[in-house]
């Protein structure tokens, strides 16, 4: 298969609505990395190695990154990413960065949903929350975390965040 065709079929894959607020949605998206696989027919492009996905403020990094496009829809992507631990940074409208780290991540596009599972930690303005599994619905705003294994959700904040919501 040529150049061409390979880079049509990636460009298809990744919709611009992924991982992004406002005007991240807006930019490209570019993903480095070691390794790729295109599985053409099952609509999937699999990234190994040293991942790299970046749009607009959004930074992801794993060590694995699976794009699917279910029934090769556009603006459908589930995109599935692996690491020890998978992290994400994004710039939110209001200039302050969010910050998100666990074992997996899935963010659904269609819906602009993040879920991060297995050791989930999720840090704005230096307050932070853990859990087991921690959902996020991006363009809401609304997050929920889960605790499992017999531990409890930990949440800090910050005493300069509290004073702010006072006001």
């Amino acid at each position: 298969m040529n150049l061409f065709k390979i880079s049509t079929l990636l460009c298809l894959c990744i919709s611009t609505s992924s991982w992004a607020l406002s005007d991240d949605t807006e930019q490209p998206i570019y993903i480095d990395s070691d390794t790729q696989n295109l599985d053409i027919q099952n609509n999937i492009v699999t990234f190994t190695g040293n991942v790299i996905l970046r749009q607009g403020s959004i930074d992801i990094r794993a060590d694995k990154v699976v794009v699917t496009r279910p029934k090769g829809q556009e603006g459908q992507e589930v995109i599935d990413a692996y690491g020890k631990p998978a992290t994400f940074h994004q710039i939110m409208d209001d200039g302050k960065p969010i910050d998100g780290e666990s074992l997996e991540m899935r963010y659904l596009t269609a819906t602009e949903f993040l879920k991060m599972t297995n050791e989930a930690l999720l840090i704005q303005d230096g307050s932070e929350i853990r859990g087991k599994v921690i959902t996020y619905k991006i363009d809401e705003q609304k997050l929920a975390a889960q605790s499992g294994d017999k531990k409890r959700v930990t949440t800090i904040l910050q005493p300069a965040q509290l004073n702010s919501n006072k006001k």
